[in-house]
C-alpha cells in the first residue's frame, strides 16, 4: 500500500494543475481529487495486470488521461447547459390562434365544433385546401370561392 499512497500523494500537483486548465463549473476541489484518485487507481491496477515496456512514465500517462477525462466532463456539462438554455420548440400553428382574442370560451367551443363539422362535409381535396387557407397559404381563387360557398350553404342550412 505504500506505493499506492506515494503515487496518490505525488499526483496531487498534477490534479491541481489540470484543475486550473479545465475548470468545470459544478465541481469543487474534492471532486477533482476524487476523480483523479479513481483514475490513478484504475491505471495502477491495469499496470499490475499488464506490465508496460521499460520506457513508461506513469505520471505523464496519468496527466494525459486525466486531462482528457476533465475535457470530456467539461463538454458534457456545457452540453447539458446548452440543452436548458435553448428555447422550447413549439409548432407555429399551435401557438397562433385563429380566433379573435376577445372571444369568450363558448365562442371558441362553437368555432371548434363548426370546424369539426366542416371537416365532415368537405371532400378530402377540399379539406386540404381548407386547411391550407387556415394556415394562410395562397390557393386558386376559384377553389377558394367554391369552398367558401359550400361552407356558407352548410352554415345557413344547419346553423
Amino acid at each position: 500500500m505504500d506505493k499506492i499512497e506515494t503515487i496518490l500523494k505525488s499526483i496531487e500537483s498534477i490534479i491541481m494543475n489540470c484543475r486550473k486548465k479545465t475548470k468545470i463549473p459544478s465541481w469543487e476541489l474534492d471532486d477533482y481529487m476524487q476523480e483523479g484518485m479513481i483514475i490513478a487507481l484504475e491505471m495502477y491496477h491495469q499496470l499490475l495486470l499488464d506490465p508496460p515496456d521499460d520506457d513508461f512514465n506513469f505520471y505523464v500517462y496519468f496527466k494525459v488521461r486525466y486531462s482528457c477525462f476533465l475535457i470530456d466532463n467539461y463538454r458534457k456539462a456545457m452540453a447539458v447547459k446548452r440543452k436548458f438554455d435553448q428555447l422550447d420548440y413549439c409548432e407555429l400553428s399551435e401557438s397562433v390562434n385563429l380566433f379573435d382574442h376577445k372571444q369568450n370560451v363558448s365562442e371558441n367551443v362553437m368555432y371548434d365544433l363548426l370546424c369539426q363539422e366542416i371537416h365532415l362535409v368537405l371532400s378530402p381535396e377540399e379539406l386540404q385546401l381548407f386547411e391550407a387557407l387556415k394556415r394562410g397559404e395562397k390557393i386558386d381563387r376559384n377553389q377558394k370561392f367554391r369552398i367558401k360557398k359550400k361552407i356558407i350553404e352548410y352554415i345557413k342550412k344547419f346553423w
